[in-house]
C-alpha cells in the first residue's frame, strides 16, 4: 500500500503535479511569481518540506532563499537541521532567511548558532538573527543578545537587538 505525502485534496497525480509546478515556479525570473510559488508550498505544508530541503542546495540563491522562507513558515521540525546548515550559505539573503526561519520554528537548540550569527558580515543577517533570538527567548537567548549588544556598532542592528531583548523578556526571562 502506498501513501501520498501530499494533502488529500484530489488524486496523488494531481497533487504531485501541483507540487512540481510550484517548485518550477521558484526559478521564475519574476519575483512575484517566486513569492506566490513559495506561498503555495506553505499552503501544502509538511508534504512540501522534503522538496524545500532539497532546494536549499539549488545553484540559484533566489530559489534557496524562497525554500528557506517556506521552511520557516511551514514550521515543521524537520527543517531545523537544514536551516542551521543554510546559515553557512555564501549568499547573505539565504543566511538572513535561514535565521528568520529558525526563529519561526522556535527551537531553542538554535540559540547558540543564532548567537554566532551576530558576527555575520551582513547587518541584515545580524538583525534577523537577533529577532529570532528574541522570538525563541529564554536565558541563553538573552545572554547572546546582551553579548551582541556590547559588540554591535550599527544603529539598526542595535535597535533590533534591543527590541529582541524586550520580546525575550516579555516571555518571562
Amino acid at each position: 500500500m502506498t501513501h501520498s505525502t501530499l494533502p488529500e485534496t484530489g488524486d496523488d497525480r494531481s497533487n504531485n503535479q501541483n507540487l512540481q509546478n510550484l517548485l518550477s515556479r521558484l526559478s521564475d525570473p519574476d519575483k512575484a511569481v517566486r513569492a506566490e510559488a513559495m506561498h503555495g508550498l506553505v499552503t501544502i505544508g509538511k508534504p512540501a518540506v522534503p522538496a524545500c530541503v532539497a532546494l536549499l542546495q539549488n545553484g540559484d540563491w533566489k530559489v534557496r532563499y524562497r525554500a528557506a522562507e517556506a521552511l520557516g513558515l511551514i514550521g515543521d521540525g524537520e527543517a531545523y537541521a537544514p536551516l542551521i546548515a543554510a546559515l553557512e550559505d555564501e549568499k547573505d539573503h539565504v543566511r538572513y532567511m535561514a535565521a528568520k526561519g529558525l526563529g519561526l520554528l522556535g527551537d531553542s537548540r538554535a540559540v547558540a548558532r543564532l548567537g554566532l550569527m551576530q558576527r555575520d558580515e551582513n547587518e541584515f543577517v545580524r538583525r534577523s538573527a537577533a529577532r529570532s533570538l528574541g522570538r525563541i527567548g529564554g536565558e541563553e537567548a538573552v545572554r547572546a543578545l546582551r553579548a551582541a549588544l556590547e559588540e554591535e556598532a550599527t544603529d539598526g542592528v542595535r535597535a533590533a537587538i534591543l527590541e529582541a531583548l524586550r520580546e525575550a523578556r516579555a516571555d518571562g526571562v
